[in-house]
């Protein structure tokens, strides 16, 4: 390796790279990392065996162009470990490949992140909303993990065992050692461990004595990340999770007998006769003109011919529809059972704490007796009170939108590709995941300043104003003179520098209206609560 090589890839962090609280800048109340050198690495996976690096790059990792690939190679920033390459190399099962790039992480809100609790085993922290837990997609550092890393030493290795999504705040648990995590893993599985958490629904949520139960499955789909309530039948929850299968399956058939019987009804029994009815029609037009039986009956021959063999053409297309409607059935029936995993039961308790002094919004406790995916966003829609700004759940107010909305308004095409940052280390696994990508002419940058570029972003959007503010935050991280990196940070190869944040990725660091209040085990003896937010103290009403 030559010394240029060596003193480019001395200046790469690697996964186990300490974090540092120098690494971070607060910029009008963001918190932003410091763009840093990163040495990517991915072995090679089973579906990429005989193509190149180049090929597999410039497919697969597509937030950069084939041309940046190619002269990565040459500068030997693209390289595969051990061995020399050309671009037109195939790769073979093993081997791993590096990518030395300059790495952006997209912001999230400034703050420190407060420590509520601690035990022996665990350490509880009250974790601000916009900001995921742990490292993944395009987060490392710009996590609750890698801040409590950087700031707080002294709490020593944390490991998380469980998640709070990102716009949700509240309660989060870390545990010292992994014996800790799974004991604490198990009473949380378990129900051992008490969930209170508080939420801001629409409507005036009914008053009870008792609580208001939502005991319905919940169906997950991880291509959409969007879950759905699957009421089953009467019985048990566990015996409606059984139904759902059956039901899926027998959807799945009725489904192909539906295509195949729609088929039938135009074999040449039906519209396929049509052309044969047509030839007859001709012959006695022929006759009835004055040809005369002599001269009919070699052509009625001929006719007879053509009929059979026009017949024979008919139930050969009709069984070749029938064949691929039969295929296409069963593979959109595949599709569906394999994308929208099956409904598995879900129990949330809850109880009115106060309705808003307008009556449009009402302050919900919430406890989760199980832990699903969305789970108390999507019983609360269930119920009609949906989280009043959850607008993936039903909510009107202005709050954080899915990804896919946000894509799909600032410009950026959804791919089936992964991008670097969300391949693991050395993984040789075979699943691509949905991720963003951001054209340069709508992620800012060289482009049109936002104030020009801001009504054509968001004119499709259903949302109210708030939305446009969303719109504007994001794309003023990659157009704004204050999000602009220092000249000594930048990256000459780098597509996402002059500013901080990277430019496939939208960002939106709007709260949504649900907190973890409470997490405590009595069986243990502990309890962690956090303070309230802002909108859900007593007396607060939204903007209108």
């Amino acid at each position: 390796m030559g010394e240029a090589k060596q003193a480019m890839l001395a200046l790469a962090e690697a996964s186990d790279t300490p974090i540092k609280p120098e690494d971070y800048l607060v910029v009008e109340g963001h918190r932003v990392v410091k763009p840093y050198h990163y040495d990517f690495c991915c072995n090679v996976r089973q579906r990429w065996l005989g193509r190149s690096i180049i090929d597999i790059f410039s497919k697969e990792f597509p937030a950069r162009d084939r041309q940046h690939y190619v002269q990565a190679l040459a500068d030997g920033r693209l390289r595969v470990e051990g061995c020399e390459v050309a671009a037109d190399t195939p790769l073979r099962d093993g081997q791993c490949m590096r990518h030395f790039i300059h790495r952006h992480e997209p912001p999230v809100p400034a703050g420190s992140i407060t420590v509520i609790g601690q035990s022996e085993d665990a350490v509880a922290v009250c974790k601000p909303h916009g900001m995921p837990v742990h490292v993944g997609g395009q987060y490392r550092k710009n996590t609750v993990l890698g801040i409590l890393t950087a700031e707080r030493p002294d709490l020593g290795p944390l490991l998380p065992i469980h998640r709070l999504d990102k716009p949700v705040s509240g309660v989060l648990l870390f545990a010292r050692n992994a014996a800790a995590a799974a004991a604490l893993c198990a009473k949380i599985e378990g129900r051992e461990v008490e969930k209170v958490y508080v939420a801001r629904v629409l409507g005036r949520f009914p008053s009870s004595e008792g609580p208001v139960v939502a005991d319905v499955p919940l169906a997950w789909d991880p291509s959409t990340n969007h879950v759905t309530a699957e009421p089953g039948q009467a019985g048990s929850a566990a015996a409606a999770v059984a139904g759902a299968d059956v039901q899926a399956e027998a959807a799945a058939g009725a489904d192909t007998l539906a295509a195949a019987a729609s088929v039938d009804r135009h074999s040449p029994g039906a519209a396929g006769a049509a052309p044969v009815q047509e030839q007859q029609q001709q012959q006695q037009d022929q006759t009835a003109e004055g040809e005369g039986p002599q001269a009919g009956a070699a052509s009625d021959r001929t006719q007879r011919k053509l009929l059979k063999k026009a017949y024979k053409q008919q139930r050969k297309q009709a069984k070749a529809e029938r064949v691929a409607a039969v295929a296409a059935a069963t593979a959109a029936a595949a599709a569906s059972k394999s994308s929208k995993r099956a409904a598995k039961p879900a129990l949330t308790e809850f109880r009115l704490l106060e309705v808003a002094a307008d009556g449009l919004t009402s302050l919900v406790e919430c406890r989760p007796r199980t832990g699903r995916t969305h789970q108390i966003r999507v019983h609360l829609q269930y119920l009609g009170h949906p989280i009043a700004n959850d607008t993936q759940y039903g909510g009107t107010y202005g709050g954080p939108l899915a990804m896919r909305t946000m894509a799909e308004h600032l410009g950026v095409q959804w791919a089936a590709a992964e991008t670097e940052d969300e391949v693991d280390e050395g993984s040789s696994g075979t699943g691509s995941s949905k991720r963003p990508r951001l054209d340069a002419s709508a992620a800012g940058g060289d482009a049109a300043p936002v104030q020009e570029r801001l009504p054509a972003a968001a004119a499709g959007a259903e949302q109210s104003v708030g939305d446009a503010a969303a719109y504007a935050q994001s794309l003023a991280f990659r157009s704004q003179p204050q999000f602009q990196v220092a000249a000594e940070l930048c990256d000459a190869h780098c597509s996402n520098c002059p500013y901080y944040a990277p430019a496939d990725y939208p960002v939106d660091l709007r709260p949504i209206w649900l907190h973890a209040r409470t997490y405590s085990c009595q069986q243990d003896g502990w309890s962690f609560t956090a303070e309230l937010p802002e909108w859900a103290a007593a007396g607060w009403t939204p903007p209108a």
